[in-house]
């Protein structure tokens, strides 16, 4: 029994693997992203493996595997925001806010993702959006849930 705990533990068995990555990052402040630009989120509350950049919004896959990539949004009552879950420059999900509310929105998708690969948040709009916050309302966070 000891030695298949310790086996387990080290990713000796079958399935189990040694990738571990989970990051999610807010938006510290109020914040204006310019059109059609990578919302950048400087709060970091974790970033296990590293594979977040605060300084370039980009997470960046460590390992092959299925992903859990978040994402939620709230715009300044000012304007409307419309963002993308991003990968590769390819949008795989739209989240929007409306102007004149305080509409809380999300989307949680699970990718397979291949090492190297990159996910942002992208402002889609044509004009720079502002984003309501301190600390709460915007998040982008993922989780490696199995390495391949």
């Amino acid at each position: 029994m000891k030695l298949l705990l310790f086996c387990a533990a080290i990713g000796l068995i079958s399935g189990v693997k040694g990738g571990k990555v989970a990051f999610t990052a807010l938006l510290s402040k109020h914040t204006t992203v310019g059109a059609h630009a990578v919302v950048k989120y400087d709060h970091v509350l974790t970033n296990w493996g590293g594979a977040y950049q605060p300084t370039t919004g980009f997470f960046t896959a460590p390992y092959n595997g299925l992903y859990s990539i978040s994402c939620s949004l709230m715009s300044h009552p000012s304007n409307a925001v419309h963002v993308s879950i991003t990968k590769n420059g390819k949008e795989m999900s739209m989240v929007h806010s409306n102007a004149n509310t305080y509409q809380h929105a999300s989307q949680t998708l699970q990718l397979l993702l291949n090492k190297g690969d990159r996910i942002w948040i992208q402002n889609r709009n044509g004009k720079n959006a502002k984003f309501y916050d301190h600390k709460s309302f915007n998040v982008f966070s993922g989780v490696l849930i199995n390495e391949l």
